[in-house]
C-alpha cells in the first residue's frame, strides 16, 4: 500500500539506517531512493546494503533513481511520487529514522478517516544516531487555521495519498517546500490528522534548513507570500510563528 520516497544528497552516513528503517515497517510496498547528484558513494553504500540484506528485502521493490543534475529536494521528492504506484506515499529524509510500527499506525488511520494526510510526533536524535529525551509534539487533528499558526507538520513523519500529492507537488527548494504543500493542501481539504507518538527518530543536523534560525524566519515569511496570502496576513502569520517558536525552543 505504501511507496516510501528517500530523497538523498551526500548522505552515505545515515542513507542506510534510514533504507533499513523503511524496509522493516508494515504495509511498505517499495522504497524510492531520488539520488539528487550525490558526490559521495551514498549510492555504492545503498548497493552494498542491499547485496548483504538481499533475503530481508525479497518482497519489497527498491529502486535507485538518479537526477541528470542536482535539483533540490522538492523535485526529487516530485519525481518519487510521479515514479511511485502505492496508494499512499510515505516521505523520509535520509538522515531520519522510522520507529517500529509507525506506518501501520498512519495507514490504519487515514483508511478511518479519509483525511488527506497524517504526520506523527518525533523525537529528537543527536548527529550520531543516539536518541535524546525530547519530543515534539503534534495535533491529532490539523486545520488550515491551525497550520497557518506555525508548521506542525514534518516530512518525514507524513503518510499521504499518492493521488492527493500528484495535486500539489512540492516546489521552491529554496524556501519551506514541504510547509509550502501543506497550506495548499489544507485550503482544498477540511483537516489533516496527527499521532501524537514518538514515531519519527529525527536527526539534528548543523546544516539543514532550520537550523539557522534567521535564514528559516526569512524563507518562513517567504513560503506565505508564495502560498499566496497577502502582506498583511502574512505578517500576521509570521508574527504567530515567532510566538510558537520562542515557546517551542523555551520548553525544549
Amino acid at each position: 500500500m505504501v511507496s516510501v520516497i528517500i530523497p538523498c544528497y551526500n548522505a552515505r552516513q545515515y542513507i542506510c539506517e534510514a533504507l533499513a528503517s523503511a524496509v522493516a515497517q508494515e504495509y511498505v510496498h517499495e522504497v524510492i531512493l531520488v539520488d539528487d547528484c550525490s558526490t559521495d558513494d551514498s549510492v555504492a553504500c545503498v548497493q552494498a546494503w542491499l547485496d548483504v540484506h538481499a533475503a530481508q528485502t525479497a518482497d519489497i521493490s527498491i529502486r535507485v533513481l538518479q537526477n541528470a543534475e542536482n535539483s533540490g529536494v522538492a523535485v526529487s521528492r516530485n519525481r518519487g511520487v510521479q515514479e511511485a504506484d502505492g496508494k499512499y506515499i510515505a516521505f523520509l529524509d535520509a538522515d531520519d529514522r522510522f520507529a517500529p510500527g509507525k506506518l501501520k499506525k498512519q495507514v490504519e488511520l487515514l483508511e478511518q478517516t479519509g483525511a488527506c494526510l497524517c504526520n506523527t510526533a518525533r523525537v529528537l536524535m543527536t548527529p550520531y544516531g543516539s536518541l535524546t529525551q525530547t519530543i515534539m509534539h503534534t495535533p491529532e487533528k490539523i486545520t488550515l487555521a491551525e497550520l497557518e499558526k506555525t508548521n506542525v507538520i514534518n516530512c518525514s513523519s507524513v503518510v499521504a495519498p499518492r493521488e492527493i500529492l500528484l495535486k500539489y507537488p512540492m516546489q521552491h527548494s529554496e524556501v519551506h517546500e514541504d510547509y509550502l504543500t501543506w497550506l495548499q493542501m489544507l485550503r482544498a481539504y477540511p483537516y489533516a490528522v496527527g499521532i501524537d507518538e514518538p514515531l519519527l527518530e529525527y536527526r539534528l543536523s548543523a546544516h539543514g534548513k532550520s537550523r539557522n534560525k534567521l535564514k528559516s524566519a526569512r524563507m518562513t515569511y517567504r513560503t506565505y507570500r508564495l502560498a499566496g496570502y497577502p502582506v498583511w496576513k502574512s505578517c500576521r502569520m509570521f508574527l504567530s510563528y515567532m510566538i510558537n517558536g520562542l515557546k517551542k525552543y523555551a520548553t525544549h
